[in-house]
């Protein structure tokens, strides 16, 4: 390892990682499921919950709380997935990920929301990132340093059948993903704007570095819930269940071609 200027530059392709994300899982699981959907509508999932849709079937070991795991039958055929409900930030989405794939997980979607910067865009449509400017910290330890990182082209076309399969308007997106949710500062806003950024958020550039790292298939939708404008933020109907349920759902179905 050579000492770079700054820590987040100095990338290991290299060496193996002492810590490993077997250990975070419990030491039986009943059935294992090729794909997995993560999610941050713990609304939906918690509904779902209720009404007999899915099951908890573990908890993923950590400190504070424990990410829960549930088993989805999905589609026509009734497969089985896992479906992980999230809390936010880059470290918590590559973790999950890494312990998913010790499961024999390969083919992930991960659907939430974000901030809109251009709500031209992004107003009334389901959002495909398909790059993220990676402002945060967790990518710079699965990739090389860069401006940003691309959506996988066969997600792409996957997810982009699926949605226009189903009927449904979509954009595709360049996202910032940031780890300082209070340092969305007017002259960072403008800036992303004035490369292209569409949204703001706080995971896609971890969810894809891993993927790309560990040759994984990975897609994310978004739906543009507040307003980051650099002279007023608005919160609107940021819960708004309604629009969750049908952005989980076609989630659901980008999973399935996968």
């Amino acid at each position: 390892m050579l000492k770079q200027q700054y820590p987040i530059l100095e990338f290991d392709p290299i060496s193996q990682p002492v810590v490993q994300a077997k250990s975070y899982l419990p030491e039986f699981v009943i059935e294992k499921c090729a794909r997995c959907l993560i999610t941050y509508f713990t609304d939906v999932v918690e509904r779902y919950e209720r009404m007999f849709f899915l099951n908890q079937a573990f908890k993923i070991r950590t400190e504070g709380v424990r990410p829960r795991v549930y088993y989805m039958p999905a589609g026509t055929k009734k497969e089985m997935i896992y479906v992980v409900p999230m809390p936010i930030g880059a470290p918590q989405a590559a973790r999950v990920m890494e312990a998913m794939v010790t499961l024999g997980v390969k083919k992930f979607m991960v659907c939430g929301g974000a901030g809109s910067l251009d709500d031209s865009t992004t107003s009334g449509k389901t959002l495909i990132p398909v790059s993220a400017v990676r402002d945060e910290g967790t990518s710079y330890h699965y990739l090389p340093p860069s401006r940003e990182v691309e959506l996988n082209p066969k997600v792409a076309e996957v997810i982009e059948k699926t949605l226009a399969r189903e009927g449904v308007s979509y954009q595709k997106v360049k996202t910032w993903t940031t780890d300082g949710i209070f340092r969305e500062t007017a002259n960072k806003v403008e800036l992303r704007k004035s490369e292209g950024c569409h949204v703001v958020e706080m995971e896609c550039a971890a969810f894809y570095a891993v993927a790309k790292h560990k040759n994984l298939l990975c897609g994310q939708l978004l739906y543009a819930g507040d307003l980051v404008h650099p002279d007023k933020w608005d919160y609107r109907d940021w819960h708004d269940s309604e629009e969750r349920e049908k952005l989980f759902n076609i989630a659901v179905k980008c999973l399935l071609e996968l």
